[in-house]
């Protein structure tokens, strides 16, 4: 009996240890690439956006509205007031992109100054 106990005690502490260490692992790993992905890259985005992504559409879309108005670093956009608005903005950033190509840009901080250059607030 003594000794199915300790076989008992084994296999549950063993049991528990791996369920331990595999949650863990996986919240490294999601962790990991939650760091690594963060934000798509300029480059990555003008290739979406040329192939017509929806979800590159709704990631431009989002940054952009995120970030409209007077920005920390002293820029400021608008968002262009019209109906095919966001087909101004993909066809402003397609156009912008290939001047620019700094590989090392995250999306989001090409798009403010794609946005602050080409369609700058008006002063009141």
């Amino acid at each position: 009996m003594k000794n199915n106990n300790k076989l008992i005690r084994s296999a549950i502490t063993i049991a528990v240890g791996s369920y331990l260490l595999l949650g863990l692992s996986m919240s490294a790993r999601a962790s990991e690439t939650h760091d690594n992905y963060a934000f798509m890259s300029a480059q990555d985005l003008y290739d979406a956006l040329s192939q017509q992504s929806q979800v590159a559409l709704g990631y431009l879309l989002g940054i952009v509205d995120a970030r409209k108005g007077p920005q920390a670093t002293g820029g400021c956009f608008t968002v262009p007031w019209q109906s095919d608005a966001d087909e101004v903005i993909v066809a402003a950033y397609l156009d912008y992109w290939p001047q620019v190509a700094d590989f090392a840009m995250k999306a989001p901080d090409a798009l403010v100054k794609m946005m602050q250059e080409r369609f700058p607030c008006q002063p009141n």
